[in-house]
């Protein structure tokens, strides 16, 4: 039995229950808020609601996917866990490159520097203010995985950079990483990254790959050893839910089944039904889930992918570095 760190401490691994391996309960502020304003979730009480909506389809863990100086809320986070008593895993690491200014310090400090904030986070505890500065107060809570983010088609020398510093955290703490890729590229890039800098493959959660809807893509991922992130069921505009059914379907019948985990990603009010949106956070039970079993996938398939492979997969590894 292995542990899983939540924000409320840690937990066998074995207790985590069917979970969402990627949303955002709360966006306080940042660059990115500047810029959409439609992904300020900063509403405890309606990140409560919102997730209350999961807990009653069968809900029971969420990984929250804000890394660090882009509003995350760490205090937030623990509050919203208390209140619903549905376990939350929080987010170290980095984003893209357009949540940040140019000369933020994610892209100026030291490596070193960058990889000890990300092990405080993991290991002390995430900072109250999200790095905002100049003053850290860190509280109890502990981030449960490392964020890793690639550009479309890009690996910018700035982002490589912190893919050194995201591997060093990973192997001096044992947190699973989970990454963004931009329309579902660079997902074999990120993984021969990590793996240049000492990561196994197993490690490492390549996130919304199903942008790209290439099932010999996904399978040459998957054949990497790394584990795929599906988190755009209610997503039209890219895709209808039928397609990602299908593809589903067809990485469970390639043998694939024990790599794959499933989020919704509604990291906007618009896509909240607490803020007057939807399809809302119950949409992936509710809604995604039967249209898989109608697809004919198998209740021990549908149990694999929200409860047995993210128990696994946010495990804390084995430690390889120390100091």
């Amino acid at each position: 039995m292995g542990k899983v760190r939540t924000v409320l401490g840690d937990i066998d691994s074995e207790t985590l229950g069917v979970t969402n391996m990627h949303d955002h309960l709360l966006i306080s502020a940042g660059v990115g808020v500047m810029k959409e304003p439609d992904i300020h979730l900063d509403s405890v009480d309606k990140a409560c609601q919102e997730l209350e909506l999961f807990k009653a389809a069968g809900g029971r863990a969420v990984v929250d996917m804000m890394p660090v100086a882009t509003g995350r809320d760490a205090p937030g986070l623990v509050e919203v866990s208390r209140r619903t008593g549905v376990h939350i895993v929080a987010c170290s690491g980095f984003h893209q490159v357009q949540y940040y200014t140019p000369d933020h310090w994610v892209y100026t400090y030291p490596l070193d520097a960058i990889v000890d904030l990300f092990i405080a986070d993991v290991t002390v505890g995430m900072d109250r203010y999200d790095y905002r500065g100049p003053i850290v107060e860190r509280i109890s809570a502990k981030a449960g995985v490392l964020k890793a983010a690639t550009e479309y088609h890009t690996v910018p020398a700035k982002t490589e950079r912190l893919f050194e510093a995201v591997a060093m955290a990973h192997l001096a703490t044992g947190v699973p990483i989970s990454t963004h890729t931009t329309y579902g590229t660079m997902a074999l890039e990120q993984v021969e990254l990590f793996v240049k800098y000492g990561v196994d493959p197993s490690a490492v959660i390549i996130g919304h790959l199903d942008r790209n809807m290439d099932f010999a893509y996904h399978k040459a991922v998957a054949e990497t050893g790394a584990m795929v992130l599906y988190d755009g069921p209610s997503r039209v505009k890219y895709y209808p839910d039928s397609a990602l059914v299908e593809l589903i379907c067809r990485m469970v019948d390639a043998g694939f089944g024990g790599q794959i985990v499933l989020g919704n990603d509604l990291a906007r009010r618009s896509y909240r039904v607490s803020y007057g949106g939807g399809p809302g956070m119950g949409y992936l039970l509710n809604t995604f889930v039967p249209r898989l079993r109608a697809a004919g996938l198998g209740e021990d398939d549908i149990h694999r992918i929200f409860v047995a492979n993210p128990s696994k997969a946010l495990s804390l590894r084995e430690v390889k570095l120390h100091g």
